[in-house]
């Protein structure tokens, strides 16, 4: 976010903008009325702040990590530096049971994000594996019975009640 202040000999003037431009824009705008000053400036909210946080130590694109060339690696190193989080965590709780707990958990994030980048990666790479993907179970792939005796399904009919 950036804030423009123009200061004149009677009032001041202050805006706030997301976008760098319409901010600049603003600024020649007010200039152009003969201020006795114009500030810009850059202003970070916390949201902003957070975000940036985040990023600088998890994004492994963006934290020193980026220069171990090896994905594998730098994720593995990236792995071992949330065990040891996990681990001062628990002691700092004091707590074997805040370990486990938070182990599972970080088992159980990191397996959904791996999940999940397999299978968007796997969708556009090879979008064709999803063609036969069953959306749901059709019922000639269970077996019917009708008093206690099996009955033959013909294994041409895909079955369920719309097709």
């Amino acid at each position: 976010m950036y804030r423009v202040t123009g200061y004149f000999k009677d009032k001041k003037v202050v805006r706030a903008f997301i976008d760098l431009y319409d901010a600049i824009d603003f600024r020649d705008s007010v200039d152009a009325h003969y201020p006795l000053k114009v500030t810009f400036e850059k202003v970070i909210d916390m949201r902003e702040f957070i975000y940036d946080s985040w990023n600088g130590v998890m994004n492994m694109d963006r934290n020193p990590l980026r220069h171990i060339p090896d994905l594998s690696t730098r994720h593995m190193v990236l792995q071992i530096l949330a065990w040891m989080w996990c681990i001062v965590f628990s002691f700092y709780v004091g707590s074997i049971v805040a370990f486990g707990i938070s182990a599972i958990a970080h088992i159980l994030l990191l397996a959904a994000i791996v999940i999940t980048v397999g299978t968007f990666e796997t969708a556009k790479r090879r979008p064709n594996f999803f063609s036969n993907f069953p959306t749901s179970t059709p019922s000639r792939a269970r077996t019917m019975f009708f008093n206690g005796k099996r009955i033959k399904l013909d294994p041409q009919d895909k079955g369920g009640e719309h097709e």
